[in-house]
């Protein structure tokens, strides 16, 4: 008989179980990629306020293998109160279907009544989730870039030809307080990114959630790089930052690149991530690959990664539906797609 678990209520025994089913999980995905340590998934089960929001994981058990592991988080953004965002790996109809029946309660019990579900896309996540009710909303490149194997001549080139009277303003950890206005203002920025067909309101981001951010983030393990680009007046032109996994240092990964609208054109976000690279392999020597995400839709910026060297990796997928048609889509026992891990 199948048993869920809160993932923070986890025993020895069962945390070693969920460890060795998450670190085959990251073989089978990226065989290059040192696997997920310890300490890193102690410290992913623990969290509770990354990205300003709440954090659910159950782990579903077999006969005492862990065989599948659910993800929900719950943004505790106003505009969203009522989304659900949620993962399940891996996408298995028998274990995914139990594990999903549990993730929904725990969002409806939150309020929420809308849910979008993302992880790797393939044709039997695509057949699972539509299955169940969901469409396909949105997709999106993740890319990786060897480090070592950039064009250090292309990058000072992007550099050089940056404008003069803007400059870049190097942070880590905690965006300082003097600039942290103009960081808010590149977070608020982000909302130009493309969201396609997916129902999601513009977050809106001020100082106090940023500083939360700082904190959460730095609690899982991750050291926070960011770059500003700021003008004479102290505003901002455009932002880059970039997560280093403490526990796995070798495995980067680019966050957020934006250039506010005024400045579009000018050269900025290649100057910007020029300079982080620049940054990462003079400060951060171990990082050997950064990898990032970008819609498919977003073609200005895919092509900025793929003149820079980045390569697609995985094709990302979201899916969404009302909470009450998964309900009854499992109800219906309408789901017949998925393999096993």
């Amino acid at each position: 008989m199948m048993q869920f678990l809160n993932a923070r209520e986890l025993d020895q025994i069962q945390f070693e179980a969920a460890l060795d089913l998450q670190q085959r999980l990251d073989r089978a995905r990226d065989p290059e990629i040192p696997v997920t340590p310890a300490g890193e998934l102690r410290a992913t089960i623990d969290d509770d306020a990354s990205d300003n929001a709440g954090h659910e994981r159950i782990v579903a058990f077999d006969d005492g293998q862990a065989v599948a592991i659910g993800h929900v988080e719950m943004t505790r953004d106003p505009a969203n109160s009522t989304l659900a965002m949620l993962e399940i790996t891996p996408v298995h109809r028998d274990a995914s279907t139990a594990v999903l029946s549990e993730l929904l309660r725990t969002a409806r019990a939150d309020g929420r009544t809308s849910v979008i579900a993302f992880g790797d896309y393939t044709s039997e996540a695509d057949a699972f989730w539509t299955g169940l009710g969901a469409e396909l909303r949105f997709t999106e490149q993740e890319s990786d870039l060897d480090l070592a194997a950039v064009n250090a001549l292309l990058m000072s080139r992007w550099i050089d030809a940056a404008p003069d009277d803007i400059d870049l303003v190097h942070w880590k950890g905690h965006c300082p307080d003097e600039h942290i206005d103009a960081l808010v203002a590149t977070a608020n920025a982000m909302n130009d990114a493309p969201t396609d067909d997916l129902e999601i309101e513009d977050a809106v981001f001020d100082a106090a959630t940023l500083r939360a951010d700082f904190d959460a983030r730095h609690a899982c393990g991750i050291d926070y790089l960011g770059i500003l680009a700021i003008c004479a007046d102290g505003s901002a032109a455009g932002a880059t930052e970039v997560f280093v996994n403490r526990f796995r240092p070798a495995f980067a990964w680019q966050w957020n690149t934006v250039v506010l609208p005024a400045y579009r054109g000018l050269g900025i976000g290649r100057w910007m991530k020029a300079a982080m690279w620049q940054r990462l392999r003079a400060e951060t020597p171990e990082a050997t690959t950064l990898r990032t995400g970008n819609a498919e839709s977003n073609a200005a910026m895919l092509a900025i990664n793929t003149e820079m060297g980045f390569r697609p990796s995985h094709l990302m997928g979201c899916w969404q539906a009302d909470l009450a048609t998964l309900e009854a889509g499992l109800s219906s026992g309408g789901s017949e797609g998925g393999t096993d891990a």
